[in-house]
């Protein structure tokens, strides 16, 4: 029985490609993929890093009033005796540096009453004080300021006008337009914004500010940091693509040897 013979040239070019496409498979090594993988995990956070950085960058050259980063006015009602913040921990562990005191600055809060004549009361004061004194009181609990999420605490009135308390670190009362400055520690504390003689029912557009004097060193250092992260990963997935591109050339060379 006569044996099939294949043509020289097709058997070379079926071995070249199968030799061709073995040595690229195996030319991806571990040390390539982890070049791969680090790379990216950096591009993504320098991502991260720039994209705060430019926040931070914005709000300080656009969104300062009078030296203070401030943001938009927000409205708040309330059909309680009191309109009062969840608990803010300034300077505490973990991501709560970012609310550290020397990192704030001095505080400015601004509350402006609508459509009432009704003298204000604003005060800042120790959350365990301001709950003591809220406890039992029908009240509205200001759960997200920037997004003006709110939930009200059923109770009744308060026993007592806010400005016979001795608890409060910083308040201002009056009528209008009523600007609270505070210097701030570290702790809990909570912002409580009433009528001065603790009447029910309010409606007031407020805005929060602070003087944030290292807001520019921070964002440019992210940006910085950003920048290193994603030359650096940038590199990494360059350098594993480019001995990609080489390693099929170098199996080529090779075959047309033998």
């Amino acid at each position: 029985m006569a044996e099939r013979v294949e043509p020289m040239g097709e058997r070379s070019a079926s071995t070249t490609g199968v030799s061709t496409e073995t040595a690229t498979a195996a030319r991806w090594t571990g040390g390539r993929i982890a070049s791969l993988v680090i790379g990216t995990v950096l591009v993504l956070l320098a991502l991260v890093l720039l994209g705060a950085g430019g926040t931070g960058l914005w709000a300080d050259r656009t969104q300062r009033e009078g030296g203070y980063v401030t943001t938009d006015e927000h409205e708040f009602t309330s059909a309680g005796s009191a309109l009062a913040t969840e608990d803010t921990h300034l300077g505490s562990a973990g991501i709560g540096w970012l609310y550290s005191p020397s990192l704030l600055g001095k505080i400015r809060i601004r509350v402006t009453p609508m459509n009432s004549d009704r003298p204000a009361f604003v005060g800042i004061g120790r959350s365990a004080d301001v709950d003591r004194y809220l406890a039992g009181v029908n009240h509205t609990v200001i759960a997200e300021f920037f997004k003006d999420k709110v939930h009200t605490v059923a109770g009744a009135k308060p026993r007592s006008a806010p400005g016979t308390q001795d608890f409060w670190v910083a308040s201002t009362v009056g009528s209008g337009t009523r600007t609270l400055f505070w210097s701030p520690k570290k702790g809990s504390w909570t912002v409580v914004v009433m009528n001065a003689d603790a009447r029910p029912g309010m409606a007031v557009r407020a805005d929060l500010g602070a003087r944030m004097p290292a807001v520019l060193w921070v964002a440019i250092g992210l940006i910085v940091a950003g920048a290193v992260f994603l030359t650096g990963g940038g590199l990494l997935i360059a350098g594993a693509f480019r001995n990609e591109a080489r390693h099929p050339k170098e199996a080529a060379r090779d075959n047309a040897e033998r």
